[in-house]
């Protein structure tokens, strides 16, 4: 005879449903819309220049302002630092972007495009990030408030955040080789 699974076991089990509640399908078509425009524009990207879609968007943020800090560049990219910082290291080792120190205050690194970087955008596809971000700020800021709690609700009752949310589509430690010479850093 078998053991018994756990109360705790069993309270995390998903209860088997026929269908679901009116509304949930709509729900999740909207999330695999929004998904799927991200995933084929970060595999266009790859495809064209060589870079993930989170790379190019990082690329093309400081193609719009620079030179600029890490943490202003969080927050042109809407994400956490330490995300930022990992995809503009892998930049960086490839050689698209540059750190500098800057000259006005010592203790500030700046970011800029290097001239890899600035030829790359010129053959890059659009970002789904940028519209992503231009259709989010254009609603309403009581809907945005509404979106965002209801979605943190949804991933602390699913259980999906286990860490920090990286950009979207650049997870792993390799970055996609460009075609040309390797700069290591």
């Amino acid at each position: 005879m078998g053991a018994q699974p756990s109360r705790a076991a069993a309270k995390k089990k998903p209860a088997p449903r026929n269908r679901a509640k009116p509304g949930v399908r709509e729900v999740l078509n909207s999330l695999r819309h929004i998904v799927r425009s991200l995933r084929v524009a970060s595999r266009t990207a790859e495809q064209r220049v060589g870079l993930s879609g989170a790379q190019l968007f990082v690329l093309q943020c400081l193609a719009r302002s620079s030179p600029c800090s890490v943490n202003e560049l969080a927050g042109r990219t809407a994400t956490d630092q330490s995300s930022v910082s990992v995809v503009v290291s892998r930049l960086v080792a490839a050689g698209h972007v540059r750190r500098v120190v800057s000259k006005a205050d010592r203790r500030r690194v700046e970011l800029t495009l290097t001239r890899t970087g600035s030829d790359l955008l010129e053959a890059a596809p659009e970002v789904a990030q940028d519209r992503l971000l231009v259709a989010l700020e254009q609603l309403p800021k009581k809907d945005l408030q509404a979106l965002s709690r209801i979605l943190a609700r949804v991933v602390q009752t699913a259980e999906v955040a286990r860490e920090t949310p990286a950009l979207f589509f650049e997870e792993g430690p390799m970055l996609v080789r460009t075609k040309g010479p390797r700069r290591d850093a």
